[in-house]
């Protein structure tokens, strides 16, 4: 409470110091220019003897006035502040009242001075009725007692008639003064409050921005993948001594070992919500992914995944922490990992705005299709799948919000600002700042008016050798293998792979004549160096699964088809064979729900349906609603 009135007193002793700096001003300007009238307004029988005095009078009055003006100018507010107006009032009263003793005293028209001072500094000062009571006391007194020392002849009915008018302005004055002095008390103590909760407020959002700060971190460190990052959040605000800004959108990078590979793993991500809504949706999503990339990290088991299978668990458990919010906390993102060696790019999108290559100076989309909804939106009923892109050296990668399109324009034929509704800008931005993430962020400011928050992420590919670290192939390959006859073509190809040349056209002809020759063993052998050393031949991962299924090698089969499903879910032969494969294992309630997947695509499927009749006869009971 004595905090509060302290504070109180403090601010009125500003205003109040302020106040007498104006009324100083008013004087030395006011005083000084009323002595015009004194010529007109002095009786001529008066005036010879009166006018130079006047004049005198009102020269020191001005003059105390201006010190007083120097002294508050120089000094801080306080509360001896309050002398100075009582000072002016004695001063400037005293000199009126001085001037009526010249000119008939009680009879003097010229005390109309003093109602003037009156509502002056009754009403400019930030006073209470009691401060207000004191000042035109002093009025009054000097009045009445300086007239009844002079003018021996008064008449009491000049008297009264005089103090009726003075004491009429001083109760309008000091009752204004008082109902003033109580509306700023209120506005203080809500503005006060308004101050306070404004502090708690960004005192909040301060120690939110200090929890999400460190988890949007650029730790990837590589020699051939670098990841760029920009943020600005909408919401800016200042603490103290602190600029911060507070928002939904991160970005966040590392490295991970996955199957004995390096990968660098990123995230663009947008909470729902403005400041501290946003904020607390990206705390969310930065603890528990920095907290998955950890346990990669540290245990052997999480670095024997591949990285489709790493992904769709990153995925399954943000989706499963967000749900808990009961949607009312949901995210877009785009998660993925590269590749070091090859560039190839794993990445799921979730209802984020599209990637933009920037390749040869042209900026493109990648995607141009929204596959799945945020992370954290109940009832999601669509498979996640992983999508895959392989770049080239000196490509770069954009990855933006959708904050990158939310611009503010002035519309001349309506004369009013419009939002920009083309997502294709982006791209002229990307073009215009030549893949540049400090000029596209200049070229995004030129374009329009931010109006949400901006986070941008650029991922580069400029491998310092060759991708992939095997021999080059030969130039001659075509006319030395391709061009030969069949039977002549095998023992070169397994020279060469011999050699080490390990080309994917190598590879893949080794594939294709070892099918010739029945010799299922080197086919599958070539098949696993090329999904190793070439990620993106997706179709040889589905060779592997349907032909280990047929060597009854089901967990081969199980691990090929399911990195195959990872990237095509709807893949309805490949789920065929995962089922079988999973009910040879016995492992009927994965084979169940494989089933399931494939009846929503194809729900007479024959295959599917004898699938389903045996896993009936081995547990008793239907396993799959087929309806």
């Amino acid at each position: 409470m004595e905090t509060k009135n302290r504070s109180f007193d403090e601010f009125v002793w500003a205003l109040e110091k302020k106040w007498i700096e104006i009324v100083c001003i008013l004087g030395v300007i006011l005083v000084p220019l009323f002595g015009g009238l004194d010529y007109f307004i002095i009786p001529k029988e008066y005036l010879q003897d009166n006018l130079s005095y006047f004049f005198t009078l009102r020269g020191i009055a001005t003059g105390i006035a201006l010190v007083q003006l120097l002294i508050l100018k120089f000094s801080k507010p306080n509360p001896w502040n309050a002398i100075h107006a009582y000072v002016f009032t004695f001063v400037v009263g005293g000199i009126i009242t001085l001037m009526t003793t010249r000119l008939g005293g009680f009879e003097s028209s010229y005390y109309a001075g003093l109602n003037l001072v009156l509502i002056a500094i009754n009403l400019f000062l930030p006073w209470n009725a009691w401060k207000g009571a004191l000042n035109s006391f002093i009025i009054v007194l000097q009045y009445v007692l300086t007239n009844l020392a002079f003018d021996t002849n008064f008449q009491v009915i000049s008297i009264i008639n005089n103090l009726y008018f003075m004491l009429g302005t001083i109760i309008i004055s000091v009752t204004i003064a008082h109902f003033k002095f109580s509306l700023t008390k209120s506005e203080f103590e809500k503005m006060n409050l308004i101050s306070n909760l404004k502090s708690q407020q960004d005192g909040d959002y301060f120690l939110t921005s200090l929890v999400l700060k460190p988890l949007s971190l650029n730790l990837a460190k590589s020699d051939t993948v670098s990841v760029e990052f920009y943020t600005s959040q909408k919401k800016k605000f200042t603490f103290k001594t602190w600029n911060q800004e507070i928002g939904g959108d991160i970005c966040v990078s590392n490295v991970v070992r996955l199957q004995g590979k390096r990968y660098v793993v990123f995230v663009n991500a947008d909470a729902m919500g403005k400041s501290l809504q946003g904020a607390g949706g990206a705390i969310v999503f930065g603890a528990v992914f920095h907290a998955l990339v950890q346990r990669t990290k540290m245990l052997e088991a999480n670095q024997n995944q591949y990285p489709e299978r790493w992904l769709k668990s990153a995925i399954i458990e943000l989706q499963k922490t967000f749900e808990s919010f009961d949607g009312a906390m949901m995210i877009s993102m785009v998660i993925g990992l590269v590749d070091e060696e090859s560039g190839l790019v794993y990445y799921i999108n979730a209802e984020h705005p599209f990637p933009v290559l920037y390749r040869d100076g042209k900026a493109s989309f990648i995607d141009s299709q929204i596959y799945f909804r945020k992370i954290g939106m109940l009832g999601i009923k669509s498979k996640f799948f992983v999508s895959l892109f392989q770049m080239s050296p000196g490509d770069v990668i954009l990855l933006g919000s959708d904050g990158r399109e939310d611009l503010m324009v002035w519309d001349k034929e309506s004369n009013s600002k419009n939002m920009i509704e083309d997502e294709n800008i982006f791209l002229q931005v990307v073009e215009k700042g030549n893949g540049n993430l400090t000029s596209i962020v200049n070229e995004i400011k030129k374009s329009g008016e931010i109006i949400d928050d901006l986070s941008l992420l650029k991922i580069s590919f400029q491998p310092k050798g060759a991708s992939i670290k095997i021999k080059p192939e030969s130039k001659n390959w075509e006319a030395e293998i391709l061009g030969l006859p069949e039977e002549e073509r095998f023992p070169i190809i397994q020279k060469r792979l011999n050699e080490g040349f390990h080309s994917k056209i190598i590879l893949k002809e080794a594939v294709t004549q070892s099918l010739r020759r029945d010799d299922m063993d080197s086919a599958l052998e070539h098949a696993k160096q090329i999904v190793h050393l070439y990620p993106a031949e997706t179709k040889y991962l589905y060779f592997l699964a349907k032909n280990h299924c047929k060597r009854k090698n089901y967990s081969d089969s199980i691990e090929f088809g399911e990195r195959f499903r990872y990237r095509h879910p709807g893949h309805v032969k490949n789920l065929l064979i995962l089922s079988d494969s999973y009910r040879r294992i016995g492992n009927t309630k994965r084979a169940e729900i494989l089933l399931q997947d494939v009846f929503a695509f194809e729900p007479e499927n024959e295959v599917a349906m004898n699938l389903l009749r045996r896993l009936k006869n081995e547990n008793g009971k239907d396993l799959v609603k087929s309806d």
